[in-house]
């Protein structure tokens, strides 16, 4: 018995890279989905200049600090416990990592744990919160996101 190679018309192989198209879309439309920004925050936080603002994410274990103080200056500081990272940003929106138990805080008591989709404002920083990490950025848009295992650069469509 002699089997010969199957050959496809072109009508077959259209059809064919079509269904391969609508896989790879399906695919790669909720992964821009979930990487946009959904709604606007439903919560709002607006700090007054004097002293630092501790908060706890409602994403894990993420406790953030903002200061817009001329005693502690304008920054924004964020750290996981968990995965012993912080991230520290300064109002002009440069950030910087730092890894190992020597990076970390202490919060302060009674500090209070956000809901999701709060923004808090103070003086030219903004985060906003989700429900899986937090976004901190100046007034051009440049900042930090910052995720239980991971930290990128912030971009208003994230």
């Amino acid at each position: 018995m002699t089997y010969g190679a199957s050959v496809m018309s072109p009508s077959k192989i259209r059809l064919l890279l079509m269904a391969m198209l609508v896989v790879a879309v399906g695919i790669a439309v909720p992964l821009v989905i979930s990487h946009t920004r959904s709604s606007p925050p439903l919560h709002t936080v607006t700090v007054g200049t004097g002293a630092a603002y501790e908060f706890f994410a409602p994403a894990g274990d993420l406790q953030c600090e903002l200061s817009h103080s001329a005693p502690l200056g304008t920054y924004a500081y964020c750290q996981s416990v968990a995965t012993r990272r912080s991230v520290k940003m300064t109002a002009n929106g440069n950030w910087k990592e730092c890894r190992g138990d020597i990076c970390l805080g202490n919060p302060g008591l009674g500090t209070s744990t956000l809901r999701v989709s709060t923004r808090v404002l103070d003086g030219p920083i903004t985060c906003d919160l989700s429900a899986t990490s937090v976004s901190c950025f100046n007034r051009a848009g440049r900042g930090f996101t910052m995720r239980r295992g991971s930290t990128s650069h912030y971009s208003s469509s994230t």
